[in-house]
């Protein structure tokens, strides 16, 4: 994929949602607790995301994110890079799909979404609350009132980081987004004195370590939008590529896991990513691929099992934020190595799911797990 199109993908999941209650909160006009409140009983809504990202070569993007939400029909999103449509992504709930088109690449992909995602999105979808919630949740300082567009608003400001995943969160959001970002951050949230609206959120990031800065607003809010029918109607064009087809239920099971790490054995000879997360995955596969071009045998890319690794990646890292104790051994283990545990995660009934270096997968006793790490 290009460059615009990493960058597009990335921005299309700069928005989620969580669900999340905070007691009152500070004083002023402004009760923050009413404001959670009506945050939360909203089921649809439209706003529009702009980000500036500066990266450390000097060279600046434009980023702009129409967003429509709605509980009961999903998530549209359509991303513009200096005002150029990119990107249009869906979350539908109906269907149980997340399908990204590329307008400029012509191409598509689509993720077939689990029926605990599809209730995610039904339950958590239709208003920005995570990020309202973490600034109320989380340390802050009132910042008084000004005007924004004529409005009397009151504002908070955060430098938690833990904003930077609440903008990055969501169900899909999560599964799709590349690494957690650590950099300084200065969040801003004002709402409207009178009516007890958020009108704007606002996060400044400070590039640290050659990382990128970054300014983003969230802006031109409609709560309990009327939302049109055709807004939530996909109809893929006839000359679109897909370039990748993910089924999470199948990710889930460990099969497009086992898939995915079998494409990377296969390049590297026996190997598996030494740390699965997807930036390195993406440095491993470089690497491999500019090895195999000097020695004159470069195979064919296959975008549909890079983008399954990364997915594999962010599903395990999503594991771990669940607590189901997920463990990846492919620093040691390799194919040679049959019966030793490549990676395992608990299940929900107290056992454990475990992938083995030849690649097959079984699920285990707690016991039986201490046994088999030992080899």
């Amino acid at each position: 994929m290009s460059r615009m199109s990493k960058l597009a993908a990335a921005a299309v999941i700069l928005i989620g949602v969580v669900v999340g209650f905070q007691a009152f909160k500070g004083t002023g006009g402004v009760s923050w607790a009413q404001v959670l409140q009506q945050v939360a009983a909203v089921r649809t809504v439209t706003y529009t995301l702009q980000a500036t990202e500066a990266t450390p070569q000097g060279q600046s993007l434009d980023i702009r994110i129409e967003t429509i939400q709605s509980s009961e029909r999903g998530i549209r999103m359509d991303a513009y890079i200096n005002d150029e449509l990119v990107n249009q992504a869906f979350t539908l709930v109906d269907e149980g799909l997340f399908v990204t088109l590329m307008t400029g690449q012509k191409l598509y992909t689509e993720v077939a979404l689990t029926e605990a995602l599809r209730e995610e999105v039904q339950r958590n979808s239709g208003d920005p609350k995570a990020i309202v919630d973490e600034f109320l949740t989380g340390p802050y300082t009132e910042l008084g009132r000004r005007e924004i567009d004529g409005a009397v608003v009151e504002g908070v400001e955060s430098q938690d980081v833990a904003l930077v995943p609440a903008f990055l969160s969501g169900p899909m959001g999560r599964l799709s987004a590349g690494s957690k970002m650590t950099d300084d951050v200065v969040g801003r949230l004002w709402v409207d004195v009178a009516t007890g609206w958020p009108v704007e959120m606002t996060l400044d990031i400070s590039g640290t370590d050659g990382g990128n800065e970054a300014h983003v607003v969230v802006t031109d809010f409609q709560w309990d939008a009327p939302i049109a029918p055709e807004a939530f109607s996909l109809e893929i064009p006839a000359d679109y590529q897909p370039l990748a087809r993910v089924d999470l239920g199948q990710m889930e099971r460990g099969v497009q896991i086992v898939e995915a790490l079998a494409y990377f054995a296969e390049l590297s000879g026996g190997t598996y990513p030494t740390k699965l997360t997807p930036v390195d995955i993406v440095g491993e596969v470089g690497a491999i691929y500019k090895k195999l071009d000097a020695a004159g045998a470069t195979p064919e890319m296959d975008d549909d099992m890079l983008i399954k690794l990364k997915y594999a990646a962010t599903y395990v890292r999503e594991l771990g934020d669940q607590g189901k104790k997920p463990a990846y051994y492919g620093d040691t283990v390799t194919a040679a190595d049959a019966d030793k545990v490549l990676l395992r995660w608990k299940l929900d009934d107290g056992r454990y799911r475990v992938i083995f270096g030849d690649l097959r997968i079984e699920d285990v006793s707690g016991s039986r797990l201490a046994e088999l790490e030992t080899r």
